[in-house]
């Protein structure tokens, strides 16, 4: 890796994604745990994961908006302002006394916040390091994140049993504190806003409207992507629902709030070791593939929900190593299949219908959850396994070639509305 790219701005960046992040690995945990506390009802953990995951529903219309503002000032704000917030639970909880609502609330604002952060540091990126260190700083970051949400999902677990969910979020309003403060040391040798070079907001809305109607025309014209799209759908709905419930079931499972963190960390080991194994088995037909992930994920979870708490944290953590495959299969056929100039917009309208159906799955998961927290679990094991033979039962699904060979535009057409960008004339 090129000594170039540990430049001042780029350790800034790097200290202030570690310290957020163990932050982070403690909110996950701490936050569900503690509507789950107050409410002494499974429902309520599955509104809290409804307004988190509607954040991210949000997030595609929220991340533009990054463009107009200063990059160093925006991340040293938004940073402080979800310490303040998270700092506010804590306060109220020694002062008022915790109501749900606003716990749910605060959950439900951080995320909104976050979503708009987000693009701001990976938008950062390539101005903070050399252009043919790009492809490392951005291997180096995922690579960094990955590796908290193992380690410190499963030490929050264990910090939560301890000092208690309330106790926990205050360490997390301590972090977004500290890196507020460490984003303020950046030092950026260029402005990245200009009034009269940035386009109205509303021709942006209405650019982005019509970006994408034309990725609706181009996935209908298919006979293969609208099957991603519901595989999407349907996955993530399932997953959502497992989601709303997996605090309670933790607890259940275990008797302790650190086996939330254990089951969390056992999700992050399977997608990461998914991911890792996905070149070695992506020569394989695509269909069987996708037929195999969800039979396979659906009993790994099945299991789980059945077994004590060692092989159920197992079980469940290797059902997400074939979602892990699935994920980045499904992506790299879009992007080595479909027009250059339509796979953002594809893609956007994939990652929609992915995530509008997690709002709408934890609301049923915590609904189903109530009755017990172990049907949730079940149930999103038992779908896996329909949607496995559903592709098995389909013809057309289950022959699917390999990526490589893949053709998922064989009719469709770029629509007439669509016009392509205009070119940078420096480029």
């Amino acid at each position: 890796m090129s000594t170039r790219l540990f430049n001042r701005n780029f350790n800034i960046l790097l200290s202030g994604m570690f310290v957020k992040g163990i932050g982070t690995g403690v909110y996950e945990v701490a936050g569900m745990l503690l509507v789950l506390a107050i409410s002494g009802n499974v429902f309520y953990s599955g509104l809290a994961y409804f307004a988190i995951s509607a954040a991210d529903c949000l997030g595609f219309l929220i991340a533009p908006f990054a463009n107009y503002v200063s990059y160093k000032k925006s991340l040293v704000f938004c940073e402080f302002l979800k310490s303040a917030l998270l700092f506010s639970i804590p306060l109220f909880a020694v002062l008022f006394g915790l109501n749900v609502f606003y716990c749910i609330l605060v959950l439900f604002i951080v995320a909104m916040i976050s979503q708009f952060t987000y693009p701001v540091e990976s938008t950062v990126i390539p101005s903070i390091v050399p252009q043919d260190s790009l492809v490392q700083a951005n291997s180096y970051l995922n690579t960094l994140r990955e590796s908290m949400n193992i380690v410190f999902l499963a030490v929050a677990g264990i910090v939560v049993a301890f000092i208690g969910p309330v106790q926990a979020i205050l360490i997390t309003a301590i972090c977004h504190l500290c890196t507020s403060l460490i984003y303020t040391l950046y030092r950026f040798d260029f402005q990245n806003t200009d009034e009269k070079e940035q386009p109205e907001i509303s021709k942006w809305l209405q650019n982005y409207k019509q970006d994408f109607m034309a990725g609706i025309r181009y996935i209908t014209g298919s006979s293969i992507i609208p099957h991603l799209v519901v595989a999407c759908f349907f996955v993530n709905f399932f997953i959502a629902a497992m989601f709303a419930t997996l605090p309670a079931f933790a607890l259940m499972q275990g008797g302790s709030e650190s086996y939330y963190g254990y089951y969390m960390a056992a999700m992050s080991v399977g997608l990461l070791c998914g991911a890792i194994i996905t070149p070695r088995v992506g020569k394989f037909p695509f269909g069987k593939l996708t037929v195999l992930c969800g039979v396979s994920s659906g009993l790994l979870w099945i299991g789980a929900s059945m077994l004590p708490v060692i092989p159920s944290i197992a079980l469940y953590g290797a059902g997400f190593v074939t979602i892990g495959i699935f994920n980045v299969l499904m992506f790299s056929a879009i992007q080595r299949q479909i027009e250059t100039s339509m796979i953002g917009r594809v893609i956007t309208v994939v990652s929609s219908a992915a995530a509008f159906s997690m709002p709408i799955g934890a609301l049923v998961g915590g609904a189903i959850g109530s009755i017990s927290p172990l049907y949730s679990i079940l149930l999103g094991g038992i779908a896996m396994v329909i949607f496995g033979v559903y592709w098995l039962v389909s013809g057309v699904l289950r022959k699917l070639p390999s990526i490589d060979q893949l053709e998922l535009s064989e009719t469709a057409t770029v629509p007439n509305s669509y016009h392509e960008p205009v070119k940078d004339a420096h480029a």
